[in-house]
């Protein structure tokens, strides 16, 4: 049985740690501060986070772009030329166009390798949640020793039941990303408003509920793993963060205390997603029983 090769894309999160103790292959994406233009790779080699959310809090204007299909075709290819194969599981297809264009690509491959196999699983995760199911199941490939179909399976199977809850801390950023109105920002940082997001079983975000201040909304993320998941089950959690490791820190620490997790690792959140919801975002993620849809 041939060799595969798991690929993602810089929308999930995954560190450069993980991406080499796994053997993945992280497709970069394109995002721009101010008026240049910068590709975020996992080890943010052309520019920091630090330097791009110290810019966006300045006042520079984000924004993002989606993977092409020949963007994606310059990492596949690379992979099958090493004769391996492919399972891609990216950003949201309810989000962006990015898997249209993995398809694209892997099509155009499929014809011209004809002795290897690309399959681009349809995801419902976003951001963190598309990098907290993948780092599952390069935990399983690496000690199960699953081989690619099962591995198919494990991502279909178990994406509809990971839990994404993200407390946004900056208005503004999401009424110019188009997803609240410019009166709804307004009156929510005057009433120090924190909405709590999800993303429902087809991969779009939904405001799942508004709370005041930032205390109550970090509590309700905690509340969120204790009605959603079993603990018993709930050995990993992950706790992304938009530049506010302060916040990320302490969620991890309750989580801990609390016994709800044996296991917590803190992604941090790139420009790309950094660019739609800024500065000081935090999300919890993990597999939870009881879910229900908003």
């Amino acid at each position: 049985m041939a060799e595969f090769v798991l690929v993602s894309d810089v929308t999930a999160e995954i560190s450069q740690q993980n991406v080499e103790k796994y053997g993945m292959e992280i497709v970069p994406m394109t995002f721009f501060l101010g008026d240049k233009e910068y590709h975020q790779f996992p080890d943010n080699h052309e520019l920091s986070m630090k330097e791009f959310y110290e810019g966006q809090v300045a006042g520079l204007e984000t924004k993002s772009s989606q993977i092409t299909p020949v963007e994606f075709t310059k990492v596949f290819e690379k992979v099958l030329k090493e004769g391996k194969d492919i399972i891609y599981y990216g950003l949201s297809s309810g989000l962006s166009g990015t898997y249209n264009s993995s398809v694209i690509a892997a099509e155009d491959l499929m014809d011209r390798y004809p002795g290897r196999k690309i399959k681009c699983v349809n995801p419902i995760c976003a951001s963190v949640g598309e990098g907290y199911l993948f780092v599952m199941a390069a935990k399983k490939a690496m000690e199960e020793n699953l081989g690619f179909d099962e591995i198919v399976k494990f991502l279909e199977d178990t994406q509809a039941s990971i839990c994404h809850w993200f407390m946004v801390d900056n208005l503004e950023q999401l009424r110019k990303g188009g997803r609240i109105s410019a009166v709804s920002a307004i009156v929510g940082s005057a009433l120090n408003i924190c909405p709590i997001i999800t993303t429902d079983r087809e991969g779009a975000l939904r405001v799942a509920t508004k709370v005041r201040g930032k205390k109550k909304a970090m509590s309700y993320l905690i509340e969120r793993i204790e009605e959603d998941g079993i603990r018993e089950k709930n050995d990993f959690i992950m706790v992304g963060h938009a530049n506010n490791m302060e916040a990320a820190e302490k969620l991890k620490s309750e989580i801990l205390e609390r016994g709800l997790a044996k296991e917590v690792e803190i992604a941090d959140i790139g420009p790309v997603i950094g660019s739609h919801v800024g500065s000081g975002m935090c999300a919890v993620l993990f597999v939870g029983e009881n879910y229900k849809d908003v």
